[in-house]
């Protein structure tokens, strides 16, 4: 009675379709639009993350999003703090006026350095897509956070990048709000 039951069993067993064999390698160059976004994103973190002056660079607060909307171009955003800023805390109650001030003149130093860098990152992401139409648009927008305490006074919310894939890196428009 068990080789009755074993018999159809093995038979079912050896009836399967072939697993699917998928190649360890991968290409050289993205196929795909979502491919050349994510490689676009990765390398602009690796871009702001290098911004910043001797007494630090620009604090990334989460990695970049990208994303192709077809007719108008590739969009990316960053969220950043232009420095590491000081937190209140149980044992530091209290930001002082002197803290704020250097706060403040730190991140006057990096903006300047992340306007330079800026231009940069978006004629990277332009190089890195290809498959963009010359009439597409490349945007790249940098939101900035602040604390409630600090003075931001100079200090845009947020800075955007854009111009058409044909551009060149002086002819780009850009936002500061």
């Amino acid at each position: 009675m068990k080789i009755a039951i074993l018999f159809p069993l093995a038979a079912m067993a050896f009836a399967q379709a072939p697993f699917k064999v998928v190649s360890a390698t991968t290409a050289g160059t993205p196929t795909s639009m979502h491919q050349s976004i994510t490689a676009v994103e990765k390398r602009l973190d690796a871009k702001v993350d290098q911004v910043g002056s001797k007494d630090g660079r620009v604090y990334v607060l989460g990695l970049t999003r990208g994303l192709y909307l077809a007719g108008y171009g590739a969009v990316f955003t960053q969220e950043l703090d232009l420095i590491q800023t000081p937190h209140p805390t149980p044992f530091h109650i209290q930001i002082t006026a002197d803290e704020a001030a250097k706060v403040h003149q730190h991140k006057q130093e990096n903006l300047a350095a992340l306007r330079n860098a800026m231009r940069d990152m978006w004629a990277d992401a332009v190089a890195a897509l290809p498959k963009l139409a010359d009439t597409d648009q490349v945007v790249l927008a940098v939101r900035l956070l602040y604390q409630p305490w600090e003075n931001t006074a100079g200090l845009p919310v947020q800075i955007v990048v854009k111009g058409p894939r044909t551009a060149s890196p002086a002819t780009l428009q850009i936002e500061e709000q």
